[in-house]
């Protein structure tokens, strides 16, 4: 942490160890990013209807009214009893809690760390500025989002498919970009300026 509050300090001076060390953690993070993408695609299904049963518990409407699929699979026709039908429940509140609970604490760690390595990077502060408030405002509403769709109805489900997409972007680019920067920016490629003399920090 001492070497991040260097003035000039940039992630291409770390030491190789160090460079291993936040590469397999940015590696591994963007690892966990596609992951949640994958789980959630599967967890909600069905796109936003999928959502809004999943947080909601709305039931998509029947194409025809009466509770039968208005294009039936070719085959054999069943049919099957209205209350044969899959039964879906809206969240409950603590099954919202336990997993804000598990996002607040894990989320902004991740957040923190990755954040530090993009300010290493050496590109612009309107840049890291506008990048890193968008990666924190990404995690708030994405994190916010189950609450607004489960309590203000399937309607807010755009809201967060939304969000999943916008922070897996703005995550992508503030974790991908240290792990590039580290091991292929040289001090001589910094803007406006020449290489460092020995002893002195890059800027």
């Amino acid at each position: 942490m001492k070497q991040f509050a260097s003035p000039g300090f940039r992630v291409w001076n770390l030491s190789p160890p160090a460079k291993v060390l936040y590469s397999a953690f940015c590696v591994l993070t963007l690892l966990g990013i596609a992951s949640s993408a994958l789980y959630y695609g599967a967890l909600v299904g069905g796109g936003l209807q999928g959502i809004r049963a999943y947080y909601a518990g709305e039931e998509a409407a029947p194409a025809n009214g009466d509770g039968r699929d208005a294009h039936p699979a070719p085959g054999p026709a069943m049919d099957l009893p209205q209350e044969s039908r899959p039964l879906v429940v809206a969240m409950s509140y603590r099954k919202l809690l336990e997993v804000t609970h598990f996002h607040l604490f894990t989320m902004p760690v991740i957040l923190l760390i990755v954040g530090h390595l993009f300010f290493a990077t050496g590109i612009g502060d309107r840049a890291k500025l506008g990048w890193i408030s968008a990666a924190s405002a990404s995690v708030v509403l994405h994190i916010a989002t189950p609450w607004l769709v489960r309590f203000g109805g399937g309607g807010l489900a755009p809201l967060h498919a939304f969000s999943g997409g916008f922070m897996g972007v703005c995550m992508t680019v503030v974790t991908a970009y240290p792990a590039y920067a580290m091991w292929f920016k040289r001090a001589e490629e910094r803007p406006g300026g020449s290489p460092p003399r020995s002893g002195q920090p890059a800027p």
